[in-house]
This record gives C-alpha cells, sequence and structure tokens, in this order.
C-alpha cells in the first residue's frame, strides 16, 4: 500500500484511482495507514467477502492467515478486469512499474 501511495500523482496522470481493500477490523488497520501516510479510497473488509469474491481469501499458510493474497487489479472504466497479478505469498507484491505498463496499456498509450 505504501508504494501505491509512493505513486499516486503517476496512477492519476491515467486517470486511475487506486483503492486498497484489506481483510481486517477498522481499528487494526487505522494505526498502519495513518503511520504509512495513505490518502487514496480502503475499503476494511472485515467480513471477506470483497477478498474471497476476487478470489485473493488467504485461509492459512506459514506466513499469514485469514486476510487477502497481496492482489493488484486494474479494472476499465466498464467494470472490466484489464489486469489482475496474486501474489503467491504474502509478500509477493506486484512490482509498481509493471502496474505502469499496464495502466499504460488499458489507456492505449
Amino acid at each position: 500500500m505504501s508504494a501505491v501511495q509512493e505513486n499516486i500523482e503517476t496512477y492519476e496522470t491515467y486517470t486511475a484511482t487506486p483503492l486498497a481493500i484489506a481483510g481486517q477490523w477498522p481499528r487494526e488497520f487505522r494505526g498502519f495507514v495513518e503511520k504509512n501516510g495513505i490518502t487514496y479510497p480502503l475499503l476494511v473488509d472485515k467480513t471477506r467477502e470483497v477478498i474471497k469474491s476476487y478470489g485473493v481469501y488467504h485461509w492459512l499458510s506459514l506466513d499469514a492467515y485469514n486476510i487477502a493474497r497481496p492482489a493488484t487489479f486494474i479494472i476499465d472504466k466498464t467494470g472490466i478486469i484489464r489486469y489482475m497479478y496474486i501474489g503467491s505469498h504474502q509478500f509477493d507484491l506486484v512490482n509498481p512499474s509493471e502496474i505502469l505498463e499496464a495502466l499504460k496499456a488499458v489507456a492505449g498509450l
């Protein structure tokens, strides 16, 4: 999420709006958000319904339980997923340059 915040101005040049979804309780998540200066929209999915619907729910492994796998989706204005990256474990994050390339492709640049 911090990497998204670092690139927020670049995403805006593609008229992209980042949105983060966290499978946590609000009080647990609030401290992380404040500490890292996150300014983009956030959805706290304490029931995990949204993360389950996107197929990123992660019930149990050696590094985590009952959370979402790190994932990035680029959804166009018509609601079609144009890019998807789902991490294989909690520390498998997409490279920000890959997100920018995907945004360029969706924008037709």
